[in-house]
């Protein structure tokens, strides 16, 4: 279940929402359109549904995926499953960094494809990978609406 509440920024602004779900809030440059689709786990075989949310401003996309994990490959690690989302991106990997959200590790590297970037945060908790991701034109990795975008979200305690 997501519940989406609205609040105004200032005039002439986009209006932001706080996206709430049972584990996790975030910010949103508008309400977000839901989708799932399932995916195979690589290792395993266990077919997982994949709940995405997305807003589109322009042309610059803000996107949120969670997934959960019943069963971990047991060669993999959190932390390398982390480096195999950075590593299996399309394009020049610009940047990375590690880092802690709600005091979880975390990375967050930027992408350039043809023309575009690609900014991702992504991190691994409770058995659910959790994957920010926000694509546009270079510049965006330190837009404003990217930073708040990825620094509003949270986890929330069980």
């Amino acid at each position: 279940m997501v519940l989406v509440l609205a609040f105004a920024t200032s005039a002439g602004a986009q209006q932001w929402v706080e996206v709430k779900d049972r584990a996790f809030t975030v910010a949103m440059p508008g309400p977000p359109e839901r989708s799932a689709q399932e995916v195979t786990v690589n290792g395993t075989g266990e077919v997982v549904d994949q709940v995405e949310l997305s807003v589109t401003v322009g042309a610059v996309e803000y996107f949120l995926s969670h997934t959960l994990f019943r069963r971990m490959p047991a060669d993999l690690s959190p932390a390398q499953m982390l480096l195999n989302r950075r590593d299996g991106r399309p394009g020049h990997l610009l940047s990375d960094r590690a880092l802690a959200v709600s005091g979880v590790p975390a990375r967050e590297y930027v992408h350039e494809e043809d023309g575009w970037i690609l900014v991702s945060r992504v991190l691994y908790a409770r058995d659910t990978l959790y994957q920010m991701i926000v694509v546009g034109r270079p510049g965006v990795q330190t837009a404003p609406g990217t930073r708040r975008f990825f620094d509003s979200f949270r986890l929330i305690a069980p």
